[in-house]
């Protein structure tokens, strides 16, 4: 893969310099969260002093394949050159500063496209508090895309809360860097199917063609759940709690979920469904792509697209959504995927029962 060139902006939008003589980049897309980089490159290159914090940097001028520099570390390699470590998020990570400040919930109802888009235009673009704006975000226009849902939330990470939307409702989303408008501009991605159990063009991921090496396969029911019983408002024998969710004798996995905050019976059962949705089987598969020319990356297939991974050997034939891409530039260039959903780590868990302890007190 050719090395992609770096443009760096300022936070007014203004080109400062353009390298592409860096060490290594690697560069990381997700669907449904932030995605982040890192770029190696020896300290006495040209244009390394505009490598700042808070500057931003585009790569090979895909508006959606953007960074915010968000730390900055020199250290010493083997050979004794200085080099510069930069790391941050994609512009998504700009989700990382706000939580949804309201005096009561916020609560909307719509296709997922409206939900999300309604969040970012509440804590971001025209929030109450004029100091909560950030100038340079905006929304693409609506075009009410994905399923419909209704959300709420009160004094939560906004980058959380778009998760959680997207993953419920199966639908990705980005920040482009449009230097024409110098803006930040928020938009859903949907991802095409190109399965097999379909009859347009079909992407299939399989040591058998050659195309596809390194691979790792999970398949686990730790966390899984099949039947909640939601707790409404209410104190010990007066508060109302309804089922949902379906299972039965040894197959039924039960849990606990707190929605006091739902304002009637309805939303009870709507607030269950999705908080027992975080307690899913988790199926995911990660892999290194080989460059042999039989599917090609942005032209072939691309985040978010649904396709079908194969291994007659694992008995495994998966169709699932690239849910992450990562770009590797160095002297072995490389891109690896993953596919279905994301293991979460132990700090992911103790945040959730953090707020979710909170949120019962």
């Amino acid at each position: 893969m050719k090395k992609p060139s770096i443009r760096i902006f300022d936070v007014a939008f203004n080109l400062l310099a353009e390298i592409d003589n860096y060490e290594s980049l690697q560069f990381t897309q997700r669907f449904y969260r932030a995605g982040e980089f890192e770029m190696h490159i020896s300290l006495d290159k040209a244009h390394v002093d505009k490598l700042q914090k808070d500057n931003f940097i585009l790569i090979n001028n895909q508006a959606h394949k953007n960074g915010i520099i968000q730390s900055r570390q020199i250290e010493q390699d083997a050979k004794g050159i200085d080099v510069l470590v930069i790391k941050g998020p994609t512009l998504g990570g700009v989700l990382d500063r706000r939580v949804t400040v309201t005096d009561s919930y916020d609560r909307v109802r719509g296709p997922a496209e409206t939900v999300l888009k309604h969040y970012i235009n509440n804590h971001m673009i025209n929030p109450v508090d004029a100091n909560r704006k950030i100038p340079f975000v905006k929304n693409a226009p609506n075009m009410g895309r994905g399923r419909e849902t209704p959300w709420q939330t009160r004094y939560e990470p906004l980058n959380k809360i778009t998760q959680e939307i997207a993953e419920f409702c199966d639908i990705g989303w980005r920040f482009d860097l449009s230097t024409k408008e110098k803006k930040a501009i928020f938009d859903v991605i949907q991802g095409r199917n190109l399965s097999v159990d379909q009859d347009g063009p079909r992407v299939i991921f399989s040591r058998e063609y050659d195309n596809i090496e390194s691979q790792s396969y999970v398949d686990s029911d730790n966390n899984y759940k099949n039947v909640g019983y939601a707790g409404g408002k209410g104190e010990d024998e007066d508060r109302l709690v309804l089922s949902v969710g379906t299972g039965t004798g040894f197959n039924r996995r039960e849990v606990f979920i707190d929605c006091s905050s739902a304002a009637d019976a309805a939303e009870l059962v709507e607030l269950g469904n999705q908080k027992l949705s975080d307690h899913k089987i988790i199926r995911t598969f990660n892999g290194m792509m080989l460059n042999t020319g039989s599917f090609i990356f942005e032209r072939d297939w691309d985040l978010g697209d649904i396709v079908t991974t194969q291994d007659p050997k694992w008995s495994l034939t998966m169709n699932s959504r690239i849910t992450e891409v990562k770009e590797i530039y160095e002297p072995a260039s490389r891109i690896e995927i993953a596919l279905g959903d994301e293991i979460p780590t132990i700090t992911q868990f103790v945040k959730n029962l953090r707020i979710d302890v909170k949120r019962s007190g």
